[in-house]
Protein backbone atom coordinates (compact mmCIF):
# COMPACT_ATOMS: atom_id res chain seq x y z
CA UNK A 1 0.00 0.00 0.00
CA UNK A 2 1.29 3.60 -1.12
CA UNK A 3 2.33 5.42 1.79
CA UNK A 4 -0.11 9.18 1.98
CA UNK A 5 1.60 12.00 0.71
CA UNK A 6 1.61 14.86 3.07
CA UNK A 7 2.83 18.41 1.96
CA UNK A 8 3.99 20.15 5.34
CA UNK A 9 4.23 24.13 5.02
CA UNK A 10 6.27 26.47 7.88
CA UNK A 11 8.42 29.37 7.76
CA UNK A 12 10.11 27.47 10.58
CA UNK A 13 13.28 25.22 9.31
CA UNK A 14 13.39 23.72 12.99
CA UNK A 15 9.26 22.78 12.65
CA UNK A 16 10.16 21.23 9.56
CA UNK A 17 12.66 19.44 10.64
CA UNK A 18 10.88 17.82 13.53
CA UNK A 19 7.89 17.33 11.09
CA UNK A 20 9.78 15.24 8.70
CA UNK A 21 11.77 13.21 11.37
CA UNK A 22 8.23 12.62 12.92
CA UNK A 23 6.56 11.08 9.97
CA UNK A 24 9.22 10.38 7.16
CA UNK A 25 8.57 6.91 8.11
CA UNK A 26 5.08 6.23 8.07
CA UNK A 27 4.51 9.05 5.58
CA UNK A 28 5.29 10.24 2.09
CA UNK A 29 6.61 13.70 3.50
CA UNK A 30 6.95 17.04 1.44
CA UNK A 31 8.53 20.04 3.38
CA UNK A 32 9.05 23.96 2.76
CA UNK A 33 9.26 26.89 4.17
CA UNK A 34 7.18 29.45 1.40
CA UNK A 35 4.52 29.31 -0.22
CA UNK A 36 5.86 29.17 -3.96
CA UNK A 37 7.71 26.38 -4.03
CA UNK A 38 4.31 24.92 -1.63
CA UNK A 39 2.34 25.62 -5.20
CA UNK A 40 5.28 24.12 -6.74
CA UNK A 41 5.14 20.79 -5.82
CA UNK A 42 1.29 20.55 -5.70
CA UNK A 43 1.73 20.96 -9.00
CA UNK A 44 4.14 18.27 -9.54
CA UNK A 45 3.02 15.70 -7.01
CA UNK A 46 -0.64 14.27 -6.21
CA UNK A 47 -0.42 15.73 -2.68
CA UNK A 48 -3.26 14.24 -0.27
CA UNK A 49 -2.82 16.36 3.14
CA UNK A 50 -1.62 19.66 3.03
CA UNK A 51 -0.73 20.88 6.53
CA UNK A 52 0.72 24.84 6.50
CA UNK A 53 1.29 27.14 9.49
CA UNK A 54 -0.68 29.96 10.02
CA UNK A 55 1.75 32.47 11.01
CA UNK A 56 4.35 33.20 7.35
CA UNK A 57 5.62 36.10 6.23
CA UNK A 58 4.60 35.72 2.49
CA UNK A 59 0.84 35.56 3.73
CA UNK A 60 -1.59 33.58 6.10
CA UNK A 61 -2.41 29.73 5.78
CA UNK A 62 -5.64 30.77 5.71
CA UNK A 63 -4.98 33.18 2.97
CA UNK A 64 -2.41 30.15 1.16
CA UNK A 65 -5.43 27.64 1.71
CA UNK A 66 -7.80 30.22 -0.30
CA UNK A 67 -5.33 30.73 -3.05
CA UNK A 68 -5.14 27.18 -4.17
CA UNK A 69 -8.68 26.00 -3.84
CA UNK A 70 -9.49 26.44 -7.51
CA UNK A 71 -6.44 24.81 -8.93
CA UNK A 72 -5.93 22.13 -6.42
CA UNK A 73 -9.10 21.28 -4.56
CA UNK A 74 -8.63 17.97 -3.77
CA UNK A 75 -6.02 17.43 -0.98
CA UNK A 76 -7.51 17.95 2.38
CA UNK A 77 -6.39 21.05 4.47
CA UNK A 78 -5.48 21.47 7.87
CA UNK A 79 -4.08 24.46 9.50
CA UNK A 80 -1.71 24.52 12.75
CA UNK A 81 -1.83 27.57 15.24
CA UNK A 82 0.14 28.80 17.50
CA UNK A 83 -1.88 30.88 19.40
CA UNK A 84 -5.46 31.24 20.27
CA UNK A 85 -6.96 33.22 17.05
CA UNK A 86 -10.49 32.74 16.78
CA UNK A 87 -10.51 34.90 13.59
CA UNK A 88 -7.67 32.82 12.07
CA UNK A 89 -9.81 29.74 13.03
CA UNK A 90 -13.24 31.28 11.24
CA UNK A 91 -11.63 32.27 8.17
CA UNK A 92 -10.51 28.70 7.51
CA UNK A 93 -13.59 27.31 8.26
CA UNK A 94 -15.61 29.59 6.14
CA UNK A 95 -12.26 30.89 3.19
CA UNK A 96 -9.98 27.96 3.18
CA UNK A 97 -12.35 25.13 3.35
CA UNK A 98 -10.16 23.56 6.17
CA UNK A 99 -10.95 19.93 7.78
CA UNK A 100 -8.90 20.43 10.69
CA UNK A 101 -6.91 22.72 13.23
CA UNK A 102 -3.79 21.92 15.39
CA UNK A 103 -2.52 24.13 17.70
CA UNK A 104 1.48 24.56 18.17
CA UNK A 105 3.20 22.41 19.45
CA UNK A 106 1.40 19.55 18.62
CA UNK A 107 0.84 16.41 20.02
CA UNK A 108 2.79 13.94 17.61
CA UNK A 109 -0.15 10.96 18.14
CA UNK A 110 -2.86 13.81 17.42
CA UNK A 111 -1.24 14.81 14.64
CA UNK A 112 -0.72 11.46 12.92
CA UNK A 113 -4.55 10.24 13.66
CA UNK A 114 -5.70 13.23 12.02
CA UNK A 115 -3.67 12.96 8.88
CA UNK A 116 -4.65 9.10 8.45
CA UNK A 117 -8.54 10.52 9.16
CA UNK A 118 -7.76 13.62 6.26
CA UNK A 119 -6.86 11.02 3.76
CA UNK A 120 -10.10 8.71 4.72
CA UNK A 121 -11.71 11.74 3.46
CA UNK A 122 -9.55 12.08 0.79
CA UNK A 123 -10.09 8.78 -0.61
CA UNK A 124 -13.71 8.93 -0.22
CA UNK A 125 -13.58 12.19 -2.09
CA UNK A 126 -11.63 10.92 -4.97
CA UNK A 127 -14.14 7.78 -5.26
CA UNK A 128 -17.41 10.05 -5.13
CA UNK A 129 -15.74 12.16 -7.67
CA UNK A 130 -15.01 8.93 -9.83
CA UNK A 131 -18.89 7.83 -9.41
CA UNK A 132 -19.87 11.78 -10.21
CA UNK A 133 -17.75 12.10 -13.55
CA UNK A 134 -18.52 8.34 -14.53
CA UNK A 135 -22.25 9.20 -13.39
CA UNK A 136 -22.03 12.57 -15.60
CA UNK A 137 -20.33 10.90 -18.66
CA UNK A 138 -23.32 8.47 -19.17
CA UNK A 139 -25.58 10.83 -18.24
CA UNK A 140 -24.43 13.58 -20.74
CA UNK A 141 -23.42 10.97 -23.67
CA UNK A 142 -26.54 8.90 -23.19
CA UNK A 143 -28.61 8.59 -26.09
CA UNK A 144 -31.75 8.41 -24.20
CA UNK A 145 -33.13 12.02 -22.55
CA UNK A 146 -32.15 11.78 -19.43
CA UNK A 147 -34.48 14.65 -17.10
CA UNK A 148 -33.44 15.35 -13.11
CA UNK A 149 -36.45 17.49 -11.33
CA UNK A 150 -36.67 18.63 -7.81
CA UNK A 151 -38.69 17.96 -5.36
CA UNK A 152 -41.31 20.79 -6.39
CA UNK A 153 -41.01 19.35 -10.13
CA UNK A 154 -38.83 21.94 -11.41
CA UNK A 155 -36.36 20.89 -13.82
CA UNK A 156 -32.90 21.20 -12.22
CA UNK A 157 -30.64 19.22 -15.11
CA UNK A 158 -30.99 17.89 -18.56
CA UNK A 159 -28.45 16.21 -20.94
CA UNK A 160 -28.32 17.06 -25.11
CA UNK A 161 -30.41 13.85 -25.74
CA UNK A 162 -33.44 15.97 -24.06
CA UNK A 163 -32.31 19.40 -25.99
CA UNK A 164 -32.63 17.24 -28.91
CA UNK A 165 -36.00 15.51 -28.17
CA UNK A 166 -37.71 18.50 -26.99
CA UNK A 167 -35.95 21.42 -28.79
CA UNK A 168 -35.91 23.78 -26.17
CA UNK A 169 -35.77 23.09 -22.48
CA UNK A 170 -34.53 25.03 -19.22
CA UNK A 171 -33.94 25.13 -15.71
CA UNK A 172 -36.35 25.29 -13.56
CA UNK A 173 -39.13 24.38 -15.61
CA UNK A 174 -41.84 22.44 -14.71
CA UNK A 175 -43.45 19.27 -15.04
CA UNK A 176 -46.33 21.63 -16.83
CA UNK A 177 -44.09 22.24 -19.64
CA UNK A 178 -44.34 18.88 -21.06
CA UNK A 179 -48.14 19.48 -21.72
CA UNK A 180 -47.03 20.99 -25.17
CA UNK A 181 -45.65 17.76 -26.01
CA UNK A 182 -47.99 14.75 -24.38
CA UNK A 183 -51.48 15.66 -25.77
CA UNK A 184 -53.47 13.73 -23.66
CA UNK A 185 -53.85 15.61 -20.37
CA UNK A 186 -54.83 12.41 -18.55
CA UNK A 187 -52.18 10.68 -19.62
CA UNK A 188 -49.57 13.57 -18.27
CA UNK A 189 -51.47 13.24 -15.13
CA UNK A 190 -51.31 9.53 -14.81
CA UNK A 191 -47.47 10.00 -15.27
CA UNK A 192 -46.85 12.56 -13.03
CA UNK A 193 -49.19 10.69 -9.93
CA UNK A 194 -47.51 7.22 -10.71
CA UNK A 195 -43.65 8.92 -10.03
CA UNK A 196 -44.88 11.34 -7.22
CA UNK A 197 -47.05 8.53 -5.65
CA UNK A 198 -44.97 5.37 -6.21
CA UNK A 199 -41.82 6.74 -7.10
CA UNK A 200 -41.07 4.40 -10.15
CA UNK A 201 -42.46 4.36 -13.30
CA UNK A 202 -41.17 1.72 -15.41
CA UNK A 203 -41.13 1.52 -19.32
CA UNK A 204 -44.53 3.31 -19.51
CA UNK A 205 -45.39 3.80 -23.58
CA UNK A 206 -46.29 7.09 -24.38
CA UNK A 207 -46.38 9.14 -27.96
CA UNK A 208 -44.61 12.29 -27.32
CA UNK A 209 -45.45 15.55 -30.04
CA UNK A 210 -42.46 17.67 -31.16
CA UNK A 211 -42.57 20.95 -32.92
CA UNK A 212 -40.84 20.09 -35.40
CA UNK A 213 -41.18 16.32 -37.02
CA UNK A 214 -43.50 13.61 -36.62
CA UNK A 215 -44.58 12.09 -33.38
CA UNK A 216 -41.99 10.01 -31.31
CA UNK A 217 -42.99 6.41 -29.64
CA UNK A 218 -41.53 6.47 -26.17
CA UNK A 219 -40.77 4.74 -23.23
CA UNK A 220 -40.54 6.75 -20.04
CA UNK A 221 -39.31 5.37 -16.64
CA UNK A 222 -38.54 7.26 -13.65
CA UNK A 223 -37.43 7.10 -10.03
CA UNK A 224 -37.50 9.42 -6.85
CA UNK A 225 -33.67 10.03 -5.17
CA UNK A 226 -33.82 10.08 -1.44
CA UNK A 227 -31.20 11.44 1.20
CA UNK A 228 -30.15 9.12 4.17
CA UNK A 229 -33.58 10.11 6.04
CA UNK A 230 -35.73 8.76 3.22
CA UNK A 231 -36.86 12.27 2.36
CA UNK A 232 -37.04 12.96 -1.37
CA UNK A 233 -34.67 15.12 -2.32
CA UNK A 234 -35.12 14.69 -6.33
CA UNK A 235 -36.59 12.71 -9.63
CA UNK A 236 -34.98 11.42 -12.52
CA UNK A 237 -36.92 10.82 -15.68
CA UNK A 238 -35.29 8.38 -18.95
CA UNK A 239 -37.50 9.04 -21.29
CA UNK A 240 -36.41 6.18 -24.26
CA UNK A 241 -37.31 6.87 -27.99
CA UNK A 242 -38.13 3.62 -29.19
CA UNK A 243 -39.75 5.13 -32.54
CA UNK A 244 -37.71 3.03 -35.18
CA UNK A 245 -38.06 -0.25 -33.31
CA UNK A 246 -41.96 -0.10 -32.73
CA UNK A 247 -42.09 0.53 -36.95
CA UNK A 248 -40.12 -2.07 -37.41
CA UNK A 249 -42.08 -4.63 -34.72
CA UNK A 250 -45.37 -3.13 -36.55
CA UNK A 251 -43.76 -3.35 -39.88
CA UNK A 252 -43.46 -7.28 -39.15
CA UNK A 253 -46.08 -8.03 -37.88
CA UNK A 254 -48.47 -6.08 -40.61
CA UNK A 255 -46.36 -8.20 -43.45
CA UNK A 256 -47.30 -11.47 -41.13
CA UNK A 257 -50.87 -10.29 -40.90
CA UNK A 258 -50.79 -9.67 -44.75
CA UNK A 259 -49.47 -12.68 -46.00
CA UNK A 260 -51.72 -14.84 -43.77
CA UNK A 261 -54.55 -13.30 -45.76
CA UNK A 262 -53.03 -12.87 -49.09
CA UNK A 263 -52.49 -17.21 -48.24
CA UNK A 264 -56.23 -17.35 -47.15
CA UNK A 265 -57.46 -15.65 -50.41
CA UNK A 266 -55.48 -18.01 -52.12
CA UNK A 267 -56.85 -20.96 -50.83
CA UNK A 268 -60.16 -19.67 -50.90
CA UNK A 269 -59.68 -19.15 -54.60
CA UNK A 270 -58.32 -22.93 -54.99
CA UNK A 271 -61.26 -24.25 -52.99
CA UNK A 272 -63.94 -22.32 -55.22
CA UNK A 273 -62.14 -23.07 -58.50
CA UNK A 274 -60.94 -26.24 -57.51
CA UNK A 275 -62.69 -28.26 -55.50
CA UNK A 276 -66.13 -25.88 -55.54
CA UNK A 277 -66.00 -26.80 -59.50
CA UNK A 278 -65.14 -30.75 -58.82
CA UNK A 279 -68.37 -30.66 -56.70
CA UNK A 280 -70.63 -28.84 -59.04
CA UNK A 281 -69.44 -31.30 -61.73
CA UNK A 282 -70.55 -34.44 -59.50
CA UNK A 283 -73.76 -32.90 -58.37
CA UNK A 284 -74.71 -32.30 -62.08
CA UNK A 285 -73.64 -36.25 -62.95
CA UNK A 286 -76.18 -37.13 -59.95
CA UNK A 287 -79.22 -34.99 -62.01
CA UNK A 288 -78.93 -36.68 -64.82
CA UNK A 289 -78.17 -40.05 -62.61
CA UNK A 290 -81.50 -39.46 -61.02
CA UNK A 291 -83.16 -38.82 -64.34
CA UNK A 292 -82.39 -42.49 -65.45
CA UNK A 293 -82.86 -43.79 -62.37
CA UNK A 294 -85.06 -46.54 -61.34
CA UNK A 295 -87.64 -45.92 -58.54
CA UNK A 296 -85.81 -48.10 -56.21
CA UNK A 297 -82.22 -46.23 -57.00
CA UNK A 298 -84.10 -42.63 -56.85
CA UNK A 299 -84.60 -41.94 -53.15
CA UNK A 300 -80.58 -43.38 -52.38
CA UNK A 301 -79.85 -40.83 -55.04
CA UNK A 302 -81.32 -37.80 -54.17
CA UNK A 303 -80.11 -38.10 -50.75
CA UNK A 304 -76.37 -38.06 -51.78
CA UNK A 305 -77.39 -35.29 -54.62
CA UNK A 306 -78.61 -33.23 -51.28
CA UNK A 307 -75.55 -34.07 -49.29
CA UNK A 308 -73.91 -32.97 -52.43
CA UNK A 309 -75.54 -30.04 -52.57
CA UNK A 310 -75.18 -28.71 -48.13
CA UNK A 311 -71.26 -29.58 -49.13
CA UNK A 312 -71.45 -27.31 -51.62
CA UNK A 313 -73.03 -24.79 -49.33
CA UNK A 314 -71.00 -25.03 -46.65
CA UNK A 315 -67.77 -24.43 -49.10
CA UNK A 316 -68.96 -21.57 -50.60
CA UNK A 317 -70.11 -20.18 -46.80
CA UNK A 318 -66.04 -21.13 -45.82
CA UNK A 319 -64.79 -19.14 -48.67
CA UNK A 320 -67.25 -16.32 -48.13
CA UNK A 321 -65.82 -16.38 -44.44
CA UNK A 322 -62.15 -16.53 -45.71
CA UNK A 323 -62.64 -13.72 -48.24
CA UNK A 324 -66.07 -12.01 -49.17
CA UNK A 325 -66.71 -11.28 -52.58
CA UNK A 326 -68.32 -7.98 -51.23
CA UNK A 327 -64.84 -6.64 -49.70
CA UNK A 328 -62.90 -6.52 -53.13
CA UNK A 329 -66.20 -5.78 -55.40
CA UNK A 330 -67.69 -2.83 -53.05
CA UNK A 331 -65.76 -1.76 -50.50
CA UNK A 332 -65.38 -2.17 -46.67
CA UNK A 333 -68.48 -0.19 -45.85
CA UNK A 334 -70.80 -2.90 -47.97
CA UNK A 335 -68.80 -5.84 -46.76
CA UNK A 336 -69.40 -5.16 -42.99
CA UNK A 337 -73.05 -4.89 -43.86
CA UNK A 338 -73.38 -7.68 -45.62
CA UNK A 339 -71.80 -9.61 -42.87
CA UNK A 340 -74.22 -8.10 -40.06
CA UNK A 341 -77.29 -8.82 -42.32
CA UNK A 342 -76.28 -12.31 -43.28
CA UNK A 343 -75.10 -13.87 -39.56
CA UNK A 344 -76.09 -17.12 -39.59
CA UNK A 345 -77.69 -16.41 -36.24
CA UNK A 346 -82.03 -14.82 -35.98
CA UNK A 347 -81.14 -14.57 -32.14
CA UNK A 348 -79.27 -11.74 -32.22
CA UNK A 349 -79.58 -8.22 -33.71
CA UNK A 350 -76.46 -6.81 -35.28
CA UNK A 351 -76.49 -3.17 -35.76
CA UNK A 352 -73.83 -1.56 -38.34
CA UNK A 353 -73.85 2.47 -37.47
CA UNK A 354 -71.74 4.67 -39.92
CA UNK A 355 -71.39 7.79 -39.07
CA UNK A 356 -69.03 8.89 -41.60
CA UNK A 357 -69.10 7.35 -45.11
CA UNK A 358 -65.68 5.04 -44.66
CA UNK A 359 -63.66 5.06 -48.67
CA UNK A 360 -60.02 3.56 -48.87
CA UNK A 361 -57.85 2.52 -51.71
CA UNK A 362 -55.72 0.51 -48.72
CA UNK A 363 -57.28 -2.95 -49.13
CA UNK A 364 -55.08 -4.28 -46.30
CA UNK A 365 -56.42 -1.86 -44.25
CA UNK A 366 -59.99 -3.00 -45.02
CA UNK A 367 -59.47 -6.62 -44.73
CA UNK A 368 -57.97 -6.17 -41.06
CA UNK A 369 -60.91 -3.94 -39.96
CA UNK A 370 -63.60 -6.84 -41.38
CA UNK A 371 -61.66 -9.32 -39.81
CA UNK A 372 -61.73 -7.35 -36.01
CA UNK A 373 -65.02 -7.08 -36.99
CA UNK A 374 -65.85 -10.59 -37.59
CA UNK A 375 -63.98 -11.82 -34.68
CA UNK A 376 -65.83 -9.76 -32.62
CA UNK A 377 -68.98 -10.85 -33.76
CA UNK A 378 -68.01 -14.45 -33.76
CA UNK A 379 -66.54 -13.68 -30.27
CA UNK A 380 -69.73 -12.11 -28.85
CA UNK A 381 -71.99 -14.70 -30.37
CA UNK A 382 -69.90 -17.67 -28.86
CA UNK A 383 -69.15 -16.78 -25.88
CA UNK A 384 -71.30 -13.49 -24.33
CA UNK A 385 -74.62 -14.91 -24.24
CA UNK A 386 -75.88 -11.37 -26.00
CA UNK A 387 -79.41 -10.37 -27.64
CA UNK A 388 -77.07 -7.22 -29.64
CA UNK A 389 -74.36 -6.25 -30.83
CA UNK A 390 -73.47 -2.82 -32.34
CA UNK A 391 -70.91 -1.70 -34.33
CA UNK A 392 -69.95 1.91 -34.70
CA UNK A 393 -67.72 3.99 -37.49
CA UNK A 394 -66.92 7.37 -36.92
CA UNK A 395 -63.80 9.62 -38.56
CA UNK A 396 -62.43 12.37 -36.29
CA UNK A 397 -60.12 14.22 -37.99
CA UNK A 398 -57.73 11.90 -39.22
CA UNK A 399 -58.59 8.81 -36.65
CA UNK A 400 -61.20 6.10 -37.28
CA UNK A 401 -62.96 5.32 -34.43
CA UNK A 402 -64.60 1.67 -34.27
CA UNK A 403 -66.66 1.07 -30.89
CA UNK A 404 -67.62 -2.63 -31.26
CA UNK A 405 -70.26 -3.55 -28.11
CA UNK A 406 -72.14 -6.20 -27.25
CA UNK A 407 -74.94 -6.77 -23.67
CA UNK A 408 -73.43 -10.25 -23.12
CA UNK A 409 -71.95 -11.27 -19.44
CA UNK A 410 -68.92 -9.98 -20.58
CA UNK A 411 -65.20 -11.57 -19.18
CA UNK A 412 -62.44 -10.78 -16.82
CA UNK A 413 -59.65 -8.78 -19.25
CA UNK A 414 -57.09 -10.04 -17.07
CA UNK A 415 -57.56 -13.57 -17.74
CA UNK A 416 -59.48 -14.22 -21.12
CA UNK A 417 -58.37 -17.44 -22.61
CA UNK A 418 -57.07 -17.35 -25.89
CA UNK A 419 -59.56 -18.57 -28.04
CA UNK A 420 -61.56 -15.49 -27.58
CA UNK A 421 -59.22 -14.34 -30.29
CA UNK A 422 -58.69 -10.49 -28.29
CA UNK A 423 -55.31 -11.07 -29.13
CA UNK A 424 -55.57 -11.31 -32.62
CA UNK A 425 -57.72 -8.08 -32.95
CA UNK A 426 -54.55 -6.52 -30.95
CA UNK A 427 -52.09 -7.28 -33.11
CA UNK A 428 -54.47 -6.28 -36.38
CA UNK A 429 -54.97 -3.25 -34.63
CA UNK A 430 -51.25 -2.61 -33.98
CA UNK A 431 -50.08 -3.57 -36.72
CA UNK A 432 -51.73 -0.55 -38.39
CA UNK A 433 -50.52 1.56 -36.16
CA UNK A 434 -53.66 2.10 -33.67
CA UNK A 435 -54.64 1.37 -29.49
CA UNK A 436 -56.99 -0.57 -28.52
CA UNK A 437 -59.27 0.11 -25.24
CA UNK A 438 -61.16 -3.07 -23.89
CA UNK A 439 -63.53 -2.51 -21.11
CA UNK A 440 -65.64 -5.98 -20.06
CA UNK A 441 -67.93 -6.47 -17.18
CA UNK A 442 -71.02 -8.61 -16.32
CA UNK A 443 -73.17 -5.90 -15.69
CA UNK A 444 -72.46 -4.08 -18.93
CA UNK A 445 -71.21 -6.44 -21.72
CA UNK A 446 -67.91 -5.61 -23.86
CA UNK A 447 -66.77 -2.96 -25.51
CA UNK A 448 -63.95 -2.37 -27.61
CA UNK A 449 -62.58 1.18 -28.55
CA UNK A 450 -60.46 0.99 -31.49
CA UNK A 451 -58.80 3.87 -33.08
CA UNK A 452 -56.67 3.74 -36.55
CA UNK A 453 -54.96 6.20 -38.58
CA UNK A 454 -56.99 6.75 -41.66
CA UNK A 455 -57.35 8.99 -44.34
CA UNK A 456 -60.77 9.56 -46.03
CA UNK A 457 -60.46 9.67 -50.08
CA UNK A 458 -63.85 11.52 -49.84
CA UNK A 459 -65.82 14.45 -48.14
CA UNK A 460 -67.16 12.93 -44.75
CA UNK A 461 -70.62 12.48 -44.59
CA UNK A 462 -72.53 13.49 -40.95
CA UNK A 463 -74.77 10.77 -39.26
CA UNK A 464 -74.85 8.73 -42.30
CA UNK A 465 -76.53 5.35 -41.51
CA UNK A 466 -76.23 2.29 -44.05
CA UNK A 467 -78.15 -0.03 -41.57
CA UNK A 468 -81.62 2.23 -42.20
Amino acid sequence: MSKIKVLYIDDEKDNLLAFKAAYRRIFDVYVTDNIYSAKAILNETQIEVVISDQRMPEMTGVEFFESIIDFYPNPIRILLTGYSDIRAVEDAINKGEVYRFINKPWNEFELKLTIENAYQLYHLREQNNKLANKYQKVFSESSDAVLVFDANGRIIDFNRAAIAMFETIKLNLTLSYFSDYINNDEELKFITNKICEEGILDNYECKISPKIGHKKICLISANKICNNYGDVVSYQAVIRDVTKRTNMQQMLLKTAIISQDKERARISRDLHDGIGQTLLGIKFQLNQLLENATEQQKPQLEEISNNFLSTIQQLRKTCYDILPPSLSNYGIQKAIINLCDNYPNNNITIIPVFKNEILTSDKELEVSIYRIVQEFINNSVKYANCSEIKIIFSLVEDQLNITLTDNGIGFDINNYKKGLGISNIISRVKSFYGTIKVVSNNKNGTKFNINIPFINEQVNIDNFNLKG
